[in-house]
């Protein structure tokens, strides 16, 4: 139960054409779970700056590092990303890849700092605005296999949908319908006739699109030992994803069907951010961070076609060619997504380098969605099925006279209660620089993997051992994920 309870929240489902296309759990949790982001050096570090300060990526962790800069600067940074993805289904593998170019931040933070022999216990203020990239969206992915005996045909689960609900406009059980892929019987029962026993399948998912945020940040340094700062962040993301699911010969009298959905996502939201950190000795420093819920507004716009090639006429007079798309739509609604809290500490060796780490806690199940219509049913998928996860982030830098090499490790944890499969995130990360009186250059290196679950459509009759469908499999794909992303970043001081 668990198990299957899981799938419905790991996937948008394929033909859920017409209204609340994709207003679902799967878009909570999608713009919740971001990664961490900023300059070279911060993604070096695997993130861990909670407590570090001093650099331009503390303004999309804690802004109260902006209290440790001494001189104003800018920076601009350039990457380039590699995504592989490895599905597997009914025991057949196949692979598919997506690079792309990408700005993943630029800042600049003006400071202004007293002298050394200028009295007064605030000695330091700094200014900053910068664009973090906080969510990378493209990614393409393929799965295909034949399928076994049990395994439910996409006419099958369009005729289950229609014998709960009827036909309505923009379904995708009124496309099957319109298409001959399904038919009523004289008792009113709709059946995907001349089914075969086995068939191939297959489905090709694109998506592209990132997710980043706008920081407008003040920190300040109190007699050199206590750091405060504060943060307005505007988030802004656009997703688009093209899905293609096909079967060849699911039936006697049918050469093919192609069902193609699109989505697009454009979202606008707003944070705050809150942060502190204490230096007691030169060696150690210690931070804290929390970060608001983003209060999004977003619009989806989609569409979806079907597309059956028979290889002979469905009813007299009719195409072997049976084609038919949904209007398309258009919906707005709004997502709030979780609090965050972070803490950090940094250990100093001297002029030689340091330590560092963080922890970071986020509860997924507060995501929200809401809308002038009712999101009961999501919203208690959210609470039901996504839980609180830890974040843990821990980094080091070696100074080699002007020379930098950095190392990090993150675990970011699993958001499902009970997935049956670990969703955890892993990232390795190293990075190197170059640091003289005006100017630095750095370049990290990150590496991240984790593993996903998938179905195009599911068995809602499942549950129900009286059922003829109680039997019947769904593709169940496991996704394995790659991520490898090269980030550099030039910085300017003055």
């Amino acid at each position: 139960m668990k198990r299957y309870s899981f799938l419905l929240a790991c996937l948008a489902l394929l033909g859920s054409a017409g209204k609340g296309f994709a207003q679902n759990e799967v878009d909570a949790l999608r713009y919740s779970r971001t990664d961490f982001g900023g300059t070279a050096r911060t993604l070096g570090l695997a993130g861990a700056n909670i407590a570090l300060g001093g650099d331009a990526g503390n303004l999309s962790t804690n802004p109260a590092g902006l209290g440790l800069f001494r001189r104003s600067e800018v920076t601009v940074s350039g990457g380039l990303s590699f995504n592989e993805v490895n599905s597997t289904v009914y025991g057949s593998q196949a692979m598919n890849s997506r690079n792309n170019l990408n700005i993943p931040g630029f800042s600049a933070v003006f400071s202004n700092r007293k002298a050394d022999d200028e009295e007064g216990d605030w000695r330091s203020g700094s200014f900053g605005v910068g664009f973090t990239r906080t969510n990378n969206f493209n990614v393409r992915s393929l799965y295909q296999a034949t399928g076994p005996r049990e395994n439910m045909k996409f006419g099958e689960y369009a005729a289950q949908r229609a014998n709960a609900a009827g036909l309505p406009a923009n379904s995708l059980q009124e496309l099957a319908y319109e298409t001959y892929l399904i038919d009523q019987e004289d008792d009113g029962y709709y059946i995907s006739p001349n089914l075969v026993a086995t068939n191939p399948f297959q489905e090709n998912i694109q998506s592209t699109g990132s997710q980043n945020q706008w920081d407008f940040a003040y920190g300040a340094s109190f007699r050199d030992k206590i750091f405060l700062g504060a943060s307005l962040g505007l988030s802004t993301f656009r997703f688009k994803q093209t899905r293609t699911y096909s079967e060849t010969s699911p039936a006697t009298d049918i050469n093919n069907l192609t069902l193609r959905d699109e989505l697009e996502t454009e979202g606008n939201g707003v944070n705050l951010r809150f942060g502190a950190i204490y230096r007691p000795s030169d060696v150690l420093r210690l931070g804290i961070a929390v970060q608001t819920p983003t209060w999004y507004t977003m619009t989806d716009r989609f569409t979806t076609s079907l597309a059956v090639n028979f290889s002979q006429a469905p009813v007299a007079n009719a195409s072997l060619n049976q084609y038919f798309a949904t209007d398309p739509g258009e919906f707005e609604y709004n997502l709030t997504t979780p609090f965050k809290a972070s803490g950090g500490a940094a250990f100093f060796i001297g002029k030689n380098g340091f330590l560092t780490a963080d922890v970071e806690y986020v509860d997924y199940s507060n995501a929200n969605l809401n809308s002038d219509e009712s999101f009961q049913d999501a919203n208690q998928n959210i609470k039901s099925l996504y839980n609180s996860a830890m974040n843990y982030r821990l980094g080091a830098e070696a100074r080699l006279d002007v020379f930098r090499v950095r190392a990090g490790y993150a675990l970011y944890g699993d958001p499902f209660k009970d997935s049956g499969v670990d969703q955890k995130k892993t990232f390795l990360t190293g990075g190197i620089g170059l640091r003289q009186n005006n100017y630095f250059i750095d370049a990290a290196l990150v590496y991240s993997t984790y593993k996903s679950v998938y179905t195009p459509y599911v068995n809602s009759e499942f549950n129900d051992q009286n059922s003829e469908f109680y039997q019947v499999l769904t593709p169940t794909v496991e996704n394995k994920h790659k991520n490898t992303n090269f980030v550099a970043t030039f910085g300017w001081n003055f």
